[in-house]
């Protein structure tokens, strides 16, 4: 079985990816978030800074992942990003916000299945990389889902990762179980389940239904509660460990920022992103997670975040 970090804009960087690592682990990839198709003439360093060697731990599997609806320019950028070393590169047909999806990219290309093909037939020409997919059940029904998956089956895909929602629900309401199970049976390739894996409660309910599932995506799960892949995988952690491994970990993302942002308001607002997710396992005093929300300030943020891991207990 394997576990994979979903892609999450301006949050799982390379700079998070290699302190996720460090710190919890138990991650066989890390989904990198996507890098926008666009018709420039020359595909720079600054653009694909997220992915530089230099940026990565060498030790971590990193899949790039491409955003876009031309598949002469998403080869365009494979080509480059494969010569960095990576062999995987993942096309993000599932992104659900209407900003996106309006031009008919991330799921909002799924009730196109002859743009997908096209796009395909140009994106899976070279051998230099391997493509994967990352999808919905569909924009607004889960009949797009299989009519997308007849065509991703005629491509020699390496994996395909199904979020078990529709690209309409964004991430509200229940993921619908049952459409995944046929949607993802109709699939000739490697399938990921990625859906609502908050807890190792929902890991197993989710496991039982589906036993010919190998491989699991875990999102805002994983970010909320950062042990969970290693509780998944048998590998539990005294939670009277677990405060000062997240102080750690905390503690090298705020540095990382702090050597590359300019003013004490940029890092303290970007700080903020951190406990939206963390604070769920960790912070019972409402009153001063609110404070830390409403801090504009680097110095103060700090001592309120201090205050904050001296009191605070794991919440299992």
């Amino acid at each position: 079985m394997k576990l994979f970090l979903a892609p999450i804009q301006g949050m799982t960087i390379a700079c998070y990816r290699n302190a996720f690592a460090r710190h919890f682990g138990n991650i066989d990839a890390y989904y990198a978030p996507f890098i926008g198709l666009s018709d420039t003439k020359n595909i720079s360093n600054l653009l694909l800074k997220d992915l530089l060697p230099e940026h990565s731990d060498s030790s971590i599997n990193v899949v790039p992942q491409l955003l876009g609806n031309d598949g002469a320019l998403f080869k365009k950028f494979a080509l480059v990003i494969s010569d960095l070393g990576y062999r995987e590169i993942n096309w993000n047909i599932g992104c659900p916000f209407p900003m996106v999806t309006g031009r008919k990219r991330g799921s909002g290309i799924l009730p196109y299945p002859d743009m997908i093909k096209k796009f395909l037939d140009t994106a899976c020409s070279d051998s230099s990389y391997t493509v994967s997919v990352k999808m919905r059940l569909g924009l607004k029904d889960p009949e797009e889902g299989f009519r997308v998956m007849e065509v991703l089956n005629e491509y020699p895909l390496c994996k395909v990762i199904i979020h078990a929602r529709t690209g309409n629900q964004m991430y509200t309401g229940q993921v619908d179980l049952e459409a995944f199970k046929a949607l993802a049976g109709s699939c000739k390739h490697e399938v990921t389940y990625n859906g609502d894996i908050f807890t190792y409660a929902d890991y197993l309910r989710i496991n039982s239904c589906f036993p010919a599932v190998n491989n699991y995506m875990l999102g805002r799960g994983a970010l909320t509660d950062p042990f969970l892949p290693s509780v998944i995988k048998g590998h539990d952690i005294p939670s009277a460990n677990k405060i000062s491994i997240v102080r750690n970990f905390h503690d090298d993302i705020f540095n990382f920022y702090q050597s590359r942002l300019s003013g004490s308001k940029h890092l303290s607002d970007k700080m903020k992103e951190f406990w939206d997710y963390l604070h769920v396992h960790i912070c019972t005093d409402k009153k001063l997670l609110k404070k830390i929300k409403k801090c504009h300030d680097s110095s103060q943020y700090i001592e309120l975040v201090n205050q904050l891991f001296d009191s605070a207990e794991w919440i299992e």
